[in-house]
């Protein structure tokens, strides 16, 4: 394992599919009395050869982010806290320009997925210095249509090799830097960074988790995640 890793949070998304009813972002909403992004970063705790974690917030939130959650925020190793941009890609951008340059390789990870397993992230590490880029995934277990665009099915796809992509992604830091600055270079806005390292011809591996490492996104995800933790806490 590499001993100069650094984890980038993008949490500067305004939740547009997000109605907690507190007013506040999506990131910052408590689930069992705790704040998710809080959640999310426990995981990460004593990951070895993680030595620096952007936290990446919304412009507005900055000074309330260091005032209300310095504390705790420097307690789960969060060593910088930067303004991110209007999209998420732009975000990630911009926590990476405020990486060390002694980092060789970057996980990134969405601030609302907090059950992600110990063993994931480790693996998405040692996968990412192997291949260059790997990415964690859950199986794809639903039957999967294709429609036309009135809504009628047209093919049902083989789902054997398909896979839906979580976080963490994680890369080298050179080929994720350049994935990302040709990109902003071209206009080309991608869903998730391995798109953009793909594009460049980059391999990417996939690293196996479970489907209960959710991306925490409307409301109804908010219950099923409260009775996740309601049940037993997910395997670190």
């Amino acid at each position: 394992m590499p001993d100069n890793v650094a984890l980038v949070i993008p949490a500067a998304g305004v939740g547009a599919r997000f109605n907690g009813g507190s007013g506040a972002r999506k990131p910052f909403v408590e689930i069992a009395g705790r704040p998710i992004l809080l959640r999310t970063l426990d995981r990460f705790k004593d990951i070895p050869g993680i030595v620096q974690r952007v936290l990446v917030v919304h412009p507005e939130d900055l000074a309330g982010t260091r005032e209300k959650l310095g504390a705790e925020l420097a307690a789960a190793g969060v060593t910088d806290i930067v303004p991110g941009g209007k999209v998420r890609q732009e975000s990630v951008r911009l926590g990476l320009k405020a990486l060390r340059a002694d980092i060789s390789v970057v996980a990134v990870h969405d601030s609302v997925r907090p059950f992600v397993s110990r063993r994931a992230i480790v693996e998405s590490i040692s996968r990412a210095v192997e291949f260059g880029g790997a990415v964690v995934a859950s199986r794809m277990i639903a039957t999967v249509k294709r429609a036309d665009d009135m809504g009628r099915i047209i093919q049902t796809v083989p789902r054997e090799d398909l896979w839906m992509a979580q976080t963490p992604q994680t890369f080298r830091r050179d080929l994720l830097v350049r994935a990302h600055e040709l990109a902003a270079r071209d206009g080309i806005v991608a869903t998730d960074d391995s798109q953009l390292v793909e594009r460049l011809g980059g391999t990417v591996a996939i690293v196996e988790e479970a489907a209960t490492n959710l991306k925490i996104t409307t409301a109804e995800d908010m219950r099923v995640a409260e009775a996740i933790l309601m049940s037993a806490e997910p395997p670190m």
